[in-house]
C-alpha cells in the first residue's frame, strides 16, 4: 500500500468509528475464504466496517477516539468489526463462533465498556431492544384485555 492508500484507509475507518456504538476485534485465522465471506455476508448490515486491517493501521484509526482501549487488542493477524448495531453483531458473532471453532472473538467495546471473549458472549444472551420493547408493550396491554375478557364473559352471563 502507498502512503495515500494508508492515510485514506485510516481516514475512512476514523469516520466510522465516529458513527459506531461499538467495535469488535475477532482472530480469523483457519476460516476458509467460503467462511469468512459467510460471516461477512451476515454482519453486512449491522455494521460499517468489516475488514482485515493491518494491527498498525487500526491503531493509529483508533487513536484519539472512544473505542482506543480496544488497541491493547490487535496483538495477532485480526479483523475488526466496526458496528452500528453493537448488540445485533455480538450475537452474530457468538453464533458464528459456536459453528466455527477456528474463529476467536477477541473481544471488544461497546457503548462504556471494554469486553473481552466472556464479556462479548455474555451481551449475545441478552434480549435485543425491539424484544424488550415487545415484552414492555405486552405487560402494559394485558391488564386491559384481561379487564375486557372478563367484562365480556361477566356480560354472557346475564343474558
Amino acid at each position: 500500500m502507498r502512503r495515500e492508500e494508508k492515510s485514506d484507509l485510516i481516514s475512512a475507518l476514523q469516520s466510522s468509528l465516529k458513527e459506531a456504538n461499538g467495535v469488535f476485534v475477532i482472530e480469523n485465522h483457519g476460516l476458509t475464504v467460503k467462511e469468512f465471506e459467510g460471516l461477512r455476508n451476515e454482519l453486512r448490515p449491522l455494521v460499517s466496517v468489516f475488514k482485515v486491517v493491518k494491527n498498525r493501521l487500526m491503531k493509529l484509526a483508533l487513536k484519539d477516539t472512544e473505542f482506543e482501549p480496544v488497541s491493547d487488542m490487535l496483538k495477532r493477524p485480526t479483523a475488526v468489526a466496526v458496528a452500528t448495531d453493537g448488540l445485533a453483531v455480538t450475537k452474530v458473532l457468538a453464533k458464528f463462533a459456536e459453528e466455527h471453532p477456528n474463529l476467536t472473538i477477541v473481544g471488544g467495546k461497546m457503548d462504556a465498556d471494554v469486553l473481552n471473549a466472556d464479556g462479548v458472549m455474555q451481551l449475545s444472551k441478552l434480549p435485543s431492544l425491539l424484544e424488550i420493547r415487545g415484552t414492555i408493550a405486552r405487560i402494559l396491554v394485558e391488564p386491559g384485555s384481561r379487564l375486557a375478557r372478563v367484562s365480556a364473559e361477566y356480560g354472557k352471563k346475564e343474558q
